[in-house]
């Protein structure tokens, strides 16, 4: 069952905030098409990049999707490629996704110091072509679309 939270709404078309990436209906196919060839639950490893330095001197924990990957193996993989500094530190977490009204959702919650939604994960999911099992992860501290990005080297 999807998660009742307004952060696990899919809006097909304009972004709901600003800068933030618009989210097609292929887009939102894409996905729908690995959750249900999954059986109807897939499970998604994210790289989330923490701000160290809002950890301690700012406005507290906080994580962001930065990269997504169909298997750990390949989520560590990419988070050890990037890295910790005294700055950054990454953070490999399982989701559940599955479908709500044929659109991509969340099975279980998240906290709220995990800065992100469903249309943050169906837009870096929509960009892993298909025979690949991650994403490119993004190394900045801007959205994913910004980067800097950096890819896990061919098989």
């Amino acid at each position: 069952m999807p998660v009742d939270d307004e952060r696990n709404t899919l809006q097909i078309g304009p972004p709901q905030r600003e800068g933030h990436t618009a989210i097609t209906q292929s887009m939102a196919d894409a996905v729908r098409r690995r959750i249900e060839a999954a059986g109807g639950e897939l499970a998604v490893w994210a790289v989330l990049r923490e701000d160290v330095y809002e950890t301690r001197f700012g406005d507290g924990f906080y994580l962001h999707v930065a990269g997504l990957a169909l298997n750990s193996e390949d989520a560590h993989a990419l988070a050890a490629l990037a890295g910790d500094s005294p700055w950054v530190r990454w953070h490999v977490k399982a989701y559940q996704l599955g479908l709500a009204a044929g659109r991509p959702a969340f099975l279980r919650s998240w906290p709220k110091e995990e800065e992100f939604t469903i249309a943050d994960f169906v837009e870096i999911l929509a960009g892993i072509p298909p025979g690949k099992a991650c994403s490119k992860l993004c190394t900045g501290v801007q959205l994913y679309r910004h980067g800097p990005f950096i890819e896990l080297p061919a098989k």
